[in-house]
């Protein structure tokens, strides 16, 4: 129920007794304008009440016959605005802003809401009104039933906390910016006296349409082709989300459109908000590792690796298998050190956009090892042994394509990962790639020799000398026994010493 004091502070601005919103009214104009609005018949003269207390009772009598919405959308109408307080149109447009502003902030004491869509506004209550369909870590979402809009709240558990109330003012504060943006959620005003702001409705998140769809390979490679180009935009801005997950991405209407900038920054805007040393560093599995020491060491890389962990989960369902056609891709965008990854989102999409080019064409297999047998080692011989299987890689090996082991030895020496994931590819298939063909074994063991004589970490080296050791002792083979007394005689590690005996 509305309460006496919230009419009576209504009637007071009304009546211009309270400066900044309507023009001062005495009482017989006040008469004129409820008798020609609002069907009275009353006469101002002697015996008249107090000008807020006769608007206090039509305010009343609005109210029980239902026409209270007639009321708010006369007075907060630019053309009213412009008569009453002689505004131009762009002034009384911010005139009727600051007033709903105002009332909402004042009706709220009774747990009621002015909302405003379509360009009509009603007032209803808050706890009919809203109805709760999600809750994140700091603020509930609801449904508006008088809009249809979505009406994101903070938590009461946190109204009282200056740097939460900050961040998330921010998150609506970076949205509104990004509002002339392809593939951003629109969002429309903010409450600060509720710590609230409506924005549009979505259908589902990513992550359950993902989930909950049998989809094809075409309409995964496009929704990573529209989250890559929608991000490639922010970053060109300057702005960084740094808590992207497919929680955050959201179906509208058929589109994909990004929301939820809590953690987000602008690189152009130098400010005093307590998200550097904050705990919330986004969700765990699309978190970049810097991120977990301190939330400032996330930029535009940090977004990169979430993009990556993103593109594995829709092209396999887990934000950590990257068993994909697009693995040299988000293995590059997640790499543990951000000075190996994509240098933001735009190069990502470049570099997408390529690996999707190069699956499509039939001839890239005989392109890509005619390069190798060149010796030439570049980003499509690289996506193309990343994206090999470890059967395919083993079979290349004893098939003794050209220039092949110098090829994996180059790709291995990319990185620590690259090198785990080549000898452990070569491990896990070789035995059932030769099977009793003894002679098949002997690449093999060239490889594994080759790798003993490069700087690789001993994780490596001690599952090459592994495979070394197999094909010299077990499947016996004399050039591979010879390969292990040359390492003995040349020097080697003790404990791969060991191993290889």
């Amino acid at each position: 129920m509305i309460s006496d004091y919230t009419l009576q502070t209504i009637s007071h601005i009304f009546c211009g007794d309270i400066e900044g919103y309507f023009s001062y009214k005495s009482g017989s104009k006040l008469v004129s304008f409820f008798n020609e609005y609002f069907n009275g018949n009353d006469r101002y003269g002697q015996g008249f009440p107090s000008r807020w207390a006769y608007v206090y009772d039509k305010l009343v009598d609005i109210l029980n016959s239902g026409s209270f919405d007639s009321f708010l959308n006369l007075i907060l109408s630019k053309e009213h605005l412009m008569r009453d307080c002689g505004l131009s149109q762009v002034q009384a447009a911010e005139r009727s802003q600051e007033i709903f502003e105002e009332f909402n902030r004042i009706v709220q004491k009774d747990l009621y809401i002015i909302t405003h869509t379509n360009s009509k506004y009603h007032l209803c209550a808050e706890n009919t009104d809203l109805v709760l369909i999600g809750s994140g870590g700091f603020a509930n979402v609801y449904r508006q039933k008088s809009t249809g809009r979505i009406l994101k709240k903070l938590k009461d558990d946190f109204l009282m906390d200056k740097s939460i109330r900050s961040r998330f003012k921010r998150e609506y504060e970076i949205t509104k910016s990004l509002q002339d943006a392809y593939g951003i959620i629109e969002v429309y005003t903010f409450d600060a006296s509720s710590c609230s702001y409506t924005m549009e409705v979505a259908e589902q998140t990513l992550e359950k349409y993902i989930k909950g769809s049998s989809i094809t390979e075409e309409i995964r490679i496009n929704c990573i082709r529209q989250i890559l180009y929608i991000m490639t935009e922010v970053h060109k801005r300057d702005i960084i989300h740094r808590d992207l997950s497919p929680n955050n991405i959201f179906i509208v209407r058929g589109m994909l459109k990004i929301a939820d900038f809590g953690l987000g920054k602008d690189l152009n805007v130098f400010t005093s908000h307590q998200t550097i040393h904050t705990n919330a560093v986004g969700q765990y599995y699309y978190c970049a590792p810097e991120q977990f020491m301190l939330l400032k060491n996330g930029d535009k890389r940090s977004d990169v690796y979430s993009l990556g962990r993103v593109i594995n989960y829709i092209m396999t369902g887990s934000p950590t298998d990257s068993c994909h056609i697009f693995r040299s891709v988000s293995e590059k965008a997640t790499n543990s050190d951000a000075a190996y990854r994509y240098a933001d989102a735009g190069q990502l999409s470049a570099n997408f956009e390529k690996s999707v080019l190069f699956h499509q064409k039939a001839e890239n297999e005989n392109t890509v090892f005619s390069k190798i047998a060149c010796g030439v080692f570049d980003v499509d011989v690289e996506a193309y042994i990343y994206e090999s299987t470890s059967e395919r890689i083993s079979r290349y090996l004893m098939e003794g394509k050209s220039g092949i082991i110098n090829c994996l030895l180059q790709f291995m020496k990319c990185d620590e990962t690259h090198a785990q994931h080549i000898i452990q590819s070569v491990d896990s298939t070789y035995k059932d790639v030769c099977g009793r063909t003894f002679a098949a074994y002997d690449p093999f063991a060239t490889f594994s020799y080759r790798v003993l004589q490069e700087n690789f970490s001993f994780v490596v080296k001690e599952t090459a000398a592994n495979i070394l050791r197999y094909v010299s002792t077990d499947v016996n083979r004399f050039s591979a026994r010879h390969m292990v007394d040359e390492l003995e005689q040349s020097g080697i590690e003790p404990m791969l010493e060991d191993i290889l005996k």
